[in-house]
């Protein structure tokens, strides 16, 4: 019943189609605050239309679910962090955590992939860069909630013990460039709340008609942090990129480096039980956690080189090359321990990228076939034994314009793992056993296919339907060393847009997803069957972990609504409301997200003067039994252009003074920690000079 689903969402806009040609229309790109194109009659560009379709970011036209936001929209939210950002978009949600690992992605119901300057970062790489990632040198963000887009990263998670797929969307984030039309400089400092400053210079020019691009900067921040909560931080960001464009080539180059000192926030307990646990006791409720830990230093490279060469008009070569690494060293102070008999514990993210593609790209078709390899390397704090990792896929997308306004789509993607050096597996050998060496996953597949129909100019209707296979994760642990069978994962999504003009542009993107033995957690174990204890392999202490089973069917649905526009030519708006829902979202997981999300935002220009009103408003929600959520955020912000390129503004974020928590952190059965509360309200001032 559920398989015969994808057909008729297929099929739905050839049902539609009346007798005749259609004049064809175009989609607007939604994009926060910011309405693309003036005329009344007629809607903006297609989704990704303004991408060259040789890039790996060009997505095809029944594509609905994406979102972006440029830099003026970034400097117009003023939000304190990447975090923030990604929590004011629509379909997004954010699990603070803290610790080396500073935050988590969500979107329905799973992580999302992180793309930096067209570079993939893996996930554990991407939960360190995010937080260290300057959002003042951001020069756009662009969110992919669609999850059927496969040929951007891996369809398998590194070092991941229970995690499926993990490409449930794509958040793509691109550091600032300089090229025509954004030549020039810009110097600007900040002041806030707990004495935190920020200082930044940009310079960037064009020489030959454009042809060739420089461009470079430079931030520092710092920040106190609220007083007893250990939050201080201090780093140094610096940011290179050249570009090249004729007929024969067409490249790009950048370098981010971040090295950064960070004193990880304290957690303020939740637990209100009489139970001690096996290694550390939990938290009393409203205690702040005697963890005061710090990373000195903790240092981010990414590297990335994108090459094209054209052949003719309708042929193009694309190679990718990606180099990124974040490496650390913590310090695990307590409030109850002499700093000076801390010794530091080394830490290491490193990955490497290749991607190689064609594209054939006619007026009607659009074929691209490519192969991506990554190579991953860990060594976690405390552990003599590194994991490494590679993937290796090849892929191909065919797109066919049928009319100017209908087109249909379909992809494929393979997927293989070699495990070069392998994890702890636990209970598959007595109470412990080493995984062997060079050892090779099985397969992990997905295709998927789609279609739009551009109505007339003003409605669009899209549908795509996905399915991937996703073999068991090498380190995940079950009961009794219980084989669990791969994952099965079938994906549907719908897309309803429409242009009535400037005032009112909307969008409507309901999803329905289907889980076959999808991994959850079978909660803790202490001991083996033959009552042996489970020893940690990098303390060897006592330890408890957890356990994974099986679950035969899991439904995932929701939508995402959004609506924007310009009323006159001073004011806009977006509104957005994101629903999920699930059923085996328990609270017992700590991977929850919120049933309801609502956003909301309002700009204002007239004159000398611009000002911007953001809300986010979150339902409450489980976390490892324990409520979270249940908040709205309210920010401001104020700018008025002083002249020869000078400006002053005013800001205030969380102006509702919210302590509000995202993620219950640490692990039940070993520790409760509690949860990241937020600061609360804060006000800033900022001075910028553009030239």
């Amino acid at each position: 019943m559920i398989q015969m689903k994808a057909p008729c969402l297929l099929l739905a806009p050839i049902l539609l189609l009346p007798d005749g040609s259609v004049r064809a229309g175009t989609e607007v790109q939604l994009s926060p605050l910011q309405v693309e194109g003036d005329q009344d009659e007629a809607a903006g560009d297609p989704v990704g239309a303004s991408i060259p379709a040789y890039q790996r970011f060009a997505l095809p036209r029944s594509v609905a679910a994406v979102q972006t936001l440029e830099r003026a929209d970034i400097e117009a939210l003023r939000p304190r962090d990447v975090s923030d950002l990604i929590e004011g978009s629509l379909g997004m949600s954010i699990g603070r955590q803290g610790a080396r690992v500073h935050n988590f992605s969500y979107n329905r119901g799973d992580k999302v992939s992180i793309i930096l300057d067209g570079v993939y970062l893996t996930q554990t790489e991407a939960q360190r860069v995010l937080g260290d990632l300057p959002v003042e040198m951001i020069d756009s963000v662009r969110f992919l909630r669609d999850s059927s887009v496969i040929t951007i990263s891996p369809l398998m998670d590194f070092g991941s013990a229970n995690a499926g797929s993990p490409n449930q969307g794509f958040i793509l984030i691109e550091t600032r460039k300089s090229g025509p039309g954004k030549d020039g400089g810009e110097l600007k400092t900040s002041y806030a709340s707990y004495d935190t400053r920020k200082t930044l210079g940009f310079l960037g020019d064009s020489w030959l008609d454009g042809r060739l691009t420089l461009g470079g900067g430079y931030q520092r921040s710092e920040s106190n942090g609220k007083p007893k909560w250990n939050m201080a931080y201090a780093a140094d960001t610096w940011l290179a990129n050249a570009g090249w464009k004729d007929e024969q080539l067409i490249a790009s180059a950048s370098f981010f480096l971040n090295k950064a000192s960070r004193e990880i926030q304290r957690a303020e307990g939740t637990y209100t039980g009489s139970t001690r646990y096996p290694v550390s006791g939990p938290t009393p409720d409203g205690v702040l956690d005697k963890n005061i830990w710090k990373y000195a230093p903790m240092d981010t490279r990414v590297i990335a080189v994108n090459l094209a060469r054209p052949w003719n008009d309708h042929h193009t070569t694309a190679l990718t090359y990606g180099w990124t690494e974040a490496k650390g060293t913590r310090y695990a102070y307590t409030t109850t321990t002499d700093k000076s008999t801390v010794a530091g514990s080394d830490a290491k993210d490193r990955a490497m990228e290749w991607n190689l593609s064609h594209t054939v790209a006619t007026a009607k078709n659009t074929f691209k076939v490519g192969a991506q390899t990554v190579e991953w390397y860990q060594l976690s704090e405390g552990s003599d034994s590194p994991r490494e990792e590679k993937v290796y896929g090849v892929y191909t997308t065919l797109e066919h314009r049928i009319t100017a306004a209908w087109s249909v789509d379909a992809a494929f993607r393979l997927d293989r793992k070699r495990i070069v050096k392998g994890g702890d597996k636990y209970l598959a050998n007595g109470s412990k056993a080493e995984l062997s060496d060079d050892e090779w996953t099985d397969d992990a597949t997905l295709f998927s296919l789609g279609s739009a129909w551009q109505i007339d100019p003003v409605w669009r209707l899209s549908a795509r339907y996905s399915f991937n296979r996703t073999p068991t994760p090498d380190v995940i642990t079950t009961r009794n060393d219980e084989k669990l069978p791969a994952e099965k994962r079938h994906r549907y999504e719908l897309g309803l847009n429409a242009h009535f003009g400037r005032a009112l542009q909307l969008s409507l993107t309901p999803f329905y997803y289907v889980l076959h033995n999808a991994k959850v957690s079978d909660g803790s174990i202490t001991s083996d069957a033959d009552g042996n204890p489970i020893i940690d392999s990098s303390t060897g202490e006592e330890t408890s972990i957890t356990v994974y089973k099986a679950v035969d069917e899991v439904i995932r649905k929701g939508f995402e609504v959004g609506f924007q526009g310009r009323l006159g030519g001073a004011w806009s708006y977006e509104l957005g409301w994101t629903y999920y829902d699930a059923n085996d979202e328990d609270g017992q997981t700590g991977s929850e997200v919120p049933d309801n999300k609502y956003n909301a935002r309002l700009g204002w220009q007239r004159g000398p003067w611009s000002a911007s009103l953001s809300a986010v408003r979150v339902d409450s929600y489980l976390s490892y039994g324990y409520t979270v959520g249940d908040f709205t955020t309210v920010n401001l912000n104020l700018t008025r252009e002083l002249g020869h390129g000078v400006s002053v503004a005013l800001f205030g974020q969380n102006l509702a003074d919210e302590r509000y928590a995202t993620n219950n952190k640490g692990y039940p059965a070993t520790a409760n920690w509690g949860v990241l509360r937020d600061v609360g309200a804060t006000y800033g001032t900022e001075l910028r000079l553009r030239f």
